[in-house]
Parts: C-alpha cells; structure tokens; sequence
C-alpha cells in the first residue's frame, strides 16, 4: 500500500513574530477589523488574520499595503520594532472597548490625559 505524501503547508505552522504582532497593534489602533482591513487592501480577512498570527510569511509588499491603510510609513514601523516598544497583547483590544462606550466628553478628557504622557 502507497502511502500518499502530505504537502506542508506555511499555514500548517505558527510562527508568531514581532512584526505580526505590530501589525495587529495597528490594525486595532485604527479600530479596523481584520475584514475591514482585507477589503481596504484587497485581500480576504484570512490573509490578514495568517499576517498577525504567524501563518503567513509576510513580505515587504504586504507589510506597506497594511501600513498605508493604517496610516503609518514604514519608516515609522521600522522605528517601532527597532524600539524597546512593546505592543500589548489584550489591553489594546479591552481598552478600545472601554473608550467605544464612554460618552464624548469624557473622551475628550481621556485624550487630554493620553497626550500628557
């Protein structure tokens, strides 16, 4: 009996790196969902969700594509992950939450105290 071989897949492994998680971090500082973001570059939610959650290798070109809907430069990222920056896993996503549910002038406070720092 032949057995049949199994092709791999880069999607059948996870390799989490810092860039996909930086990613993510600027997704969700833009209050996108992942298909929000797939659709705005041209790409299905599941390439997004592979970027950041280290299923897909990510190439510069794909990386630039997020970075301009995001609204970041490169330049910028780079900085960021040569940085000592060290992107929030949950916090991020729990303190969006908080912020959609506050009322205006409270957000207008909160800002003032997030650009103190």
């Amino acid at each position: 009996m032949q057995m049949k071989k199994v092709k791999r897949r880069r999607s059948d492994t996870k390799v989490m790196s810092k860039e996909g998680r930086l990613l993510k971090f600027l997704r969700e500082s833009r209050s996108l969902s992942m298909r929000q973001a797939g659709r705005l570059i041209g790409k299905s939610d599941a390439i997004i969700n592979h970027a950041e959650n280290g299923r897909l290798d990510l190439t510069p070109q794909l990386i630039l594509q997020l970075l301009q809907v995001y609204g970041y430069t490169y330049e910028q990222f780079e900085k960021m992950l040569s940085s000592e920056f060290s992107v929030p896993q949950h916090t991020l996503s729990e303190c969006i939450e908080i912020l959609k549910r506050l009322e205006p002038s409270k957000l207008k406070t909160i800002k003032n105290i997030l650009e103190s720092f």
